[in-house]
């Protein structure tokens, strides 16, 4: 079925609920329905079997307009289909929950109501996921009118902590948000029996930076290295989706050859990426020798970037329009060099992986999800691929250069942890050939062209493959020189439900190993920092601190 057939479908299925139907893209539809209307329409969807839910984006339409809308995006291969819902933006807007149908929107759920200030009826967790406890009530940083001096923190009664974890019958072991077992900050709560899981919660935002809120403040090419620095690992991902959301609405057509450089650059950071993690779940089994070889392999493809774009870990390759860098003939004797390189690694790992004793002690029949359970909890990337679920946007909806390089979708029909390492290993073979022949084939051309100063309005959705899982763009401008909404969901939000829910009934023990499975990016997640003076307790906020160093640096 076609993009084409899929939105007619989409529009049937919902035609009992729509007010308005929109289409503002070639491959979208929006459908404007009623707030009560948005479990019935959800129901439909999911029975009908059409998508996934993808993302939830809430957006403030101003006080002049007085309204709220929340989107929630449903995604089926190259399709997107949208149900807008508006809400009154005074008083208290509320929305039913959808989690109980698509247990994913849990966390798309809190997100909307502490950013936006939506009450979801009937979710299952109403607490934040991102703002710390201290915020103040009433304060939503995604509305218009939010000022950071609004968002001073509250002194609020800490809750007891039960005697030695304990919460009735029930024993509780809190894990982080400082740990051994991650390297980046996440807080857990595990509900365990003994040594086996019966219930478990998760908190984020502790490395929240606000991003979202702060591109309304910066002009569309200051975003784009703001976007880059989400995070370390999957930095071109975010430039990628954002600059081909930004440049599909200024009607900018990149030229080939950049488009081809973007994808050569995806596949060394995917090498980059899985060798990483790699190396940090074989650290988590004990296996530090895996771990030592893995990350010394990483340093020839970091090496590589460093030599293609001047740079190991945000690569600034993108801009809008193109990219900045060729690849010439040297650069590219380097590429062959490295690939044929890292081939070799690559295969004497996945033989490591899948036939180690040891190591199939911690992976193999642990975490274990089957295809209907990757559907349900909504994963993505690897995690979803390696219990048998075809899923990945260079496949489904391929972008840039995909059509004319495309990739191999590499599956696994066990759903183990096992599975997970296969999934991955395979793929980066997959990118070895593909940068290969991108290389041996790049496109004449030019690099770039011109990118207008001001972008004109209208909205639109880009999504693109991170080594995790497809990321989900969501750009929205006025005609003005900065976008009025860009909203970010990035895969690791959707594979933590998966991780939670397949945690319970297995041993405490298992969850590093199950937790490293899905190649957690907490930096991903959390798009607000304060820091605090040495000289007293006050907190600043990044606008206070900067013009505090200006004065400082001033007075010197």
């Amino acid at each position: 079925m076609n993009t084409e057939a899929r939105l007619q479908r989409a529009k049937e299925i919902l035609a009992p609920f729509a007010r308005e139907t929109l289409t503002p893209e070639a491959n979208r539809v929006d459908v404007v329905i009623d707030a009560a209307d948005l479990t019935k329409a959800t129901a439909a969807l999911k029975s009908a079997d059409w998508g996934y839910l993808s993302a939830i984006t809430g957006m403030d339409l101003g006080p002049d307009a007085g309204q709220l809308e929340a989107l929630y995006h449903f995604c089926d291969a190259a399709a997107v289909t949208s149900l807008r819902v508006r809400l009154p933006r005074e008083g208290q807007p509320e929305i039913d929950s959808v989690a109980d149908q698509v247990p994913v929107a849990s966390f798309y759920e809190r997100e909307l109501s502490e950013m936006l200030g939506v009450t979801v009826v009937g979710t299952p967790d109403p607490t934040h996921l991102f703002l710390p406890d201290d915020w103040p009530d009433g304060v939503f940083p995604i509305r218009r009118d939010f000022k950071i001096e609004d968002a001073a923190p509250v002194e609020r009664d800490t809750p007891k902590v039960p005697e030695q974890g304990r919460m009735g019958n029930k024993f509780i072991v809190p894990i982080g948000p400082q740990h051994p077992a991650l390297k980046e900050p996440g807080h857990f709560e595990f509900a365990v029996d003994g040594e086996i899981i019966t219930g478990a919660r998760m908190r984020l935002g502790y490395v929240h930076r606000g991003i979202e809120k702060a591109t309304e403040q910066r002009n569309w090419i200051q975003n784009l290295y703001l976007l880059e620095r989400i995070c370390g690992i999957c930095s071109h991902t975010h430039t990628s989706a954002y600059a081909q959301g930004a440049e599909k609405l200024a009607q900018v057509e990149v030229p080939m050859r950049a488009q081809a450089i973007r994808e050569l650059v995806a596949g060394l950071e995917r090498i980059h990426s899985h060798l990483l993690w790699l190396g940090v779940a074989a650290h988590e089994a004990g296996f530090d020798t895996l771990f030592m070889y893995s990350w010394r392999d990483r340093e020839t493809v970091m090496s590589l970037l460093e030599e293609l774009t001047g740079n190991r870990v945000n690569y600034s390759i993108s801009i809008l329009g193109g990219v900045k860098q060729d690849i010439g003939l040297e650069q590219s004797r380097s590429i062959h060099k490295a690939m044929d390189y890292l081939e070799e690694r690559i295969r004497y790992y996945l033989d490591v992986v899948t036939s180690d004793a040891m190591f199939l002690q911690r992976t193999r029949g642990i975490g274990t999800m089957s295809r209907d359970e990757a559907i349900l909890y909504g994963a993505l990337g690897p995690t979803a691929r390696a219990s048998g679920l075809e899923r990945d946007v260079r496949v489904d909806a391929p972008y840039g250069a995909y059509p004319k390089f495309p990739v191999s979708l590499i599956t696994d029909e066990r759903g183990d942890l096992e599975a997970k390492f296969v999934v991955r290993l395979k793929e980066l073979l997959v990118s070895c050939f593909t940068i290969r022949t991108i290389v041996d084939n790049l496109p004449t051309g030019e690099l770039a062209v011109r990118f207008p100063r001001k972008v004109p309005a209208g909205e639109t959705v880009s999504r693109v493959e991170a080594p995790r899982g497809e990321a989900f763009y969501f750009i929205k401008s006025e005609g003005g020189e900065s976008p009025t909404r860009l909203k970010i969901r990035t895969p690791s939000l959707c594979n933590w439900t998966s991780v939670l829910n397949k945690a319970v009934g297995h041993q405490l023990a298992d969850v590093p190993m199950m937790i490293a499975g899905m190649d957690p990016c907490f930096s991903c997640n959390d798009r607000m920092v304060t820091v605090r003076r040495k000289d007293d307790s006050q907190t600043m906020t990044w606008a206070q601190l900067r013009a505090y160093g200006i004065e400082k640096y001033k007075s010197r």
